[in-house]
């Protein structure tokens, strides 16, 4: 359809393909969780960062990324984040869909607006940072996944680092 806008997906592939790094993308059935990954892929389920928005009680988007098989330490996240445990919420699908623009499961922790970083904060936890040579990660459909180095994919997002995964 004639200027209809780029979707989500579209948008994260352009900023990957600008970037100068090297990445891969892979087509797979649709997947949304750990237990799906482990069906549905090829690759190894460790080497998964699965990204997790969150909102703070302002309104600020939290994208948290970690190692796919870890669990968010609520209050190691708020910290990073800045503010208090009780101000800090996971999005709920409804929310992901409409703050993102993408279905649960599909978030990537590359922002989809780089204009918008000042309301976007990216953390990405330090035990992912150990995964080499790649990491596996969302870009905006739960059909694709994206391939690329740790340290590649950190700069590219704008992330910044720290522990808030167990």
């Amino acid at each position: 359809m004639p200027g209809a806008a780029p979707s989500a997906f579209e948008v994260l592939l352009a900023l990957v393909e600008g970037s100068g790094a090297a990445f891969a993308v892979h087509e797979h059935a649709p997947t949304r969780t750990i237990e799906e990954a482990r069906e549905n892929l090829r690759f190894d389920v460790t080497r998964i960062v699965k990204t997790i928005a969150f909102a703070t009680r302002g309104g600020r988007l939290v994208l948290a990324a970690l190692r796919g098989t870890r669990r968010v330490d609520y209050a190691r996240l708020a910290a990073l984040a800045g503010v208090n445990r009780k101000d800090i919420a996971a999005l709920s699908p409804r929310e992901v869909l409409e703050r993102l623009g993408v279905e649960p499961g599909s978030v990537s922790p590359l922002p989809l607006a780089p204009a918008l970083a000042s309301e976007v904060l990216v953390l990405f936890d330090d035990d992912a940072l150990g995964i080499a040579p790649t990491v596996y990660c969302g870009l905006g459909r739960p059909d694709r996944t994206l391939e690329m180095a740790p340290r590649d994919l950190i700069r590219l997002a704008g992330a910044a680092t720290g522990t808030f995964s167990r």
